[in-house]
């Protein structure tokens, strides 16, 4: 029982050696290695400040709760990813190889007054720093120092995320803001003033009347202020708006943001030989765009409206009127979903669907008049074609044709929109088809068969 106990305390005191001295051992050797390989071995999180000092420039960074700004050579908001590149740079550049040199010899390795120096500070970090001289002879790497005897070789990525300019450092953003908290904004153009409001998913105009928007046109609006970028800044604080052709803006938007409803705003100039300027209320500085970037503010009515004339849910429907040029066809669905016109004879399945989505998707080319006083001028006081879709007793939708504008547009209204609109004259085709296109053949009668049948032995 003894030399049992014996056994027991030495394989326990083993095992504690073998875990403490070589699993935990050898996995604090080796952080301890990773550390002395680092140029700087500090986290990516506790630097709060940098100082990159070139020749002709200074720069200062500063991290703010609001992310990190640029203090010189102007205040302003710095872009996330070249700093996050900096950053990367400094917590994980690796010496590749360290020899010795004298003072003199320094500018042998671009390590005297050219040398770019980087300084930086933070939680627990006192400031500290190095210099970049330049590429070795062999290898595309640099050459570096931290104490001006010590020559340390690290990757040329180093100085690449170091050696920048102010542009590249700087937020090029137009505006600031979250797009899923605009539910209003208002934009003026050369072609008129529009204000949208955002009821769920949609987008509805209110300014200059009211109708459904088109979603994707306006979305484009906010798309292009979210993640589109400056070119270029012109100037940093300038004194004459005028001059950029901003005091009266050709392009002015103003979002509203939250339930407070707090208002941002952006202005554009008119664009001239490919460019634009623009500010934002918020900062000083005037920026440059291209004119793909104002494209999407640049749009009339028409193109910022909803241009479907017609919107149900197919699935419901189960009578359809079609009137055209005093032939009336109205076909009703049974009860197994088949189609039969109201004289009893089947109906083509898929053509009836294909004309429902021809109503369902069709779109105006033209809007004529929003308010009409007299519809007679457009043919709809007596419409030449007609279209009414139910469910049940309830009307789905209502579809009138009046008379041509000209060979390919034709007009029409959606009594339910009000406003007369004009189509293509091509779509008639599918909103009207032949009523022999639209029904199944009759299946021949027994007699006709076999009339048929005796015909062909006969020859």
């Amino acid at each position: 029982m003894r030399n049992t106990i014996i056994l027991l305390v030495v394989a326990l005191a083993l095992g504690a050696y073998v875990y403490w001295g070589e699993i935990k051992g050898g996995e604090k050797r080796k952080e301890e290695k990773a550390k002395a390989e680092k140029l700087f071995p500090v986290k990516k999180d506790s630097i709060k400040h940098i100082w990159i000092h070139k020749p002709t420039t200074q720069f200062e960074f500063e991290k703010t709760a609001d992310g990190w700004m640029i203090l010189q050579p102007v205040k302003t908001d710095a872009d996330e990813s070249p700093i996050n590149s900096l950053l990367y740079g400094i917590t994980n550049t690796k010496k590749i190889r360290t020899f010795k040199a004298s003072a003199k010899d320094l500018a042998t390795y671009g390590l005297d007054d050219r040398a770019i120096k980087l300084e930086f500070s933070g939680k627990g970090i006192a400031r500290q720093g190095v210099k970049i001289g330049d590429r070795t002879p062999v290898g595309g790497n640099i050459f570096v120092t931290k104490n001006d005897s010590d020559i340390i070789i690290v990757s040329s990525s180093f100085k690449n995320s170091v050696d920048k300019t102010l542009f590249n450092w700087r937020d090029k953003k137009v505006l600031h803001f979250k797009k899923d908290k605009i539910r209003e904004f208002t934009l003026r153009n050369p072609h008129g003033k529009f204000h949208f409001v955002k009821e769920g998913s949609d987008w509805k105009i209110t300014e200059p009347l009211q109708t459904k928007g088109e979603n994707s046109t306006i979305n484009a609006v906010l798309n292009k202020l979210e993640w589109g970028r400056i070119n270029s800044v012109a100037a940093e604080t300038p004194k004459n708006l005028s001059k950029y052709g901003l005091s009266h803006p050709a392009y002015r938007l103003e979002l509203f943001s939250g339930k407070e409803k707090a208002k941002l705003g952006v202005s554009f100039s008119r664009v001239k030989n490919n460019k634009a300027y623009g500010k934002d209320d918020a900062r000083p500085h005037i920026f440059v765009v291209d004119s793909f970037f104002v494209k999407p503010f640049n749009k009339t009515l028409f193109d910022y409206r909803d241009k479907k004339i017609t919107t149900f849910d197919r699935s419901k429907v189960d009578r359809i009127n079609l009137l055209y040029k005093s032939n009336l066809m109205i076909f009703e669905k049974d009860s197994l979903g088949n189609w039969h016109l109201s004289t009893g004879e089947k109906a083509k399945n898929w053509k009836i669907t294909n004309l429902l989505s021809s109503l369902n998707s069709l779109k105006a080319t033209s809007f004529v008049d929003d308010h009409p006083r007299f519809l007679n001028q457009y043919g709809l006081l007596n419409p030449e074609g007609h279209i009414e879709v139910y469910a049940g007793n309830d009307k789905l939708v209502e579809l009138q044709i009046g008379k041509a504008k000209n060979d390919k547009l034709i007009y029409a209204r959606n009594p339910l929109l009000k406003s007369v609109v004009t189509i293509k004259k091509s779509a008639l085709k599918k909103l009207f088809p032949k009523k022999e296109d639209l029904l199944e053949p009759k299946p021949k009668k027994e007699s006709e068969n076999k009339a048929s049948t005796d015909t062909t032995k006969k020859k």
